[in-house]
């Protein structure tokens, strides 16, 4: 503002468009929407939050980004353009499907004795992380505390899928070695 300019009152329209960008768009495109200086704006926020409002001008840019195949917000999309999860899951399927071609070629009786006990397999899987408490925090830290929540969560699901295919990969080789086992003796 000038030297000796009157300060220009804030207007209810002004004051919620601030209210509703703030933290979400960065301060530079507040101020030029607003028609206001940056000292201006910056101002206005500190008399809001002096009035107990969760207004701040930090803006959280989200490193995450979405998931063509599952639709999930993930942290890194790999070299196939999907998440680790994702490619997990198909890795999964591939291992399933192998053991589905090699069970059809064992006989009834010992498909049979895969069958019963293909109910007992499972694997240890780790709890789900939880959500965090954003009682409290301010929009910035809310979304950066929702935002690394995502991130456990991909890890956690690809660590689970992980051990999965370990545990199919394994029996898999068993049911190959019995397999083989029966060849040769026949």
């Amino acid at each position: 503002m000038r030297k000796g300019a009157k300060a220009r009152p804030w207007t209810v329209a002004e004051l919620a468009y601030l209210r509703e960008s703030a933290g979400k768009v960065p301060r530079r495109e507040i101020c030029g929407k607003l028609r206001r200086s940056r000292r201006a704006v910056e101002s206005q926020v500190m008399l809001m939050r002096s009035a107990g409002e969760d207004v701040t001008l930090r803006c959280f840019k989200s490193r995450l980004s979405t998931c063509p195949a599952c639709g999930a917000l993930r942290s890194r999309l790999g070299a196939e353009g999907i998440c680790e999860p994702c490619r997990r899951r198909r890795q999964l399927e591939g291992v399933h499907a192998a053991m589905a071609g090699l069970l059809a070629r064992l006989p009834p009786e010992e498909r049979a004795v895969y069958a019963e006990t293909e109910a007992e397999t499972g694997s240890r899987a780790d709890p789900m992380p939880r959500p965090p408490d954003t009682a409290g925090m301010g929009s910035y830290e809310r979304a950066r505390a929702e935002e690394a929540h995502e991130v456990a969560v991909e890890d956690w699901l690809a660590r689970n899928l992980r051990r999965e295919i370990k545990a199919a990969q394994k029996r898999k080789e068993r049911v190959k070695k019995k397999l083989k086992t029966l060849e040769m003796n026949s």
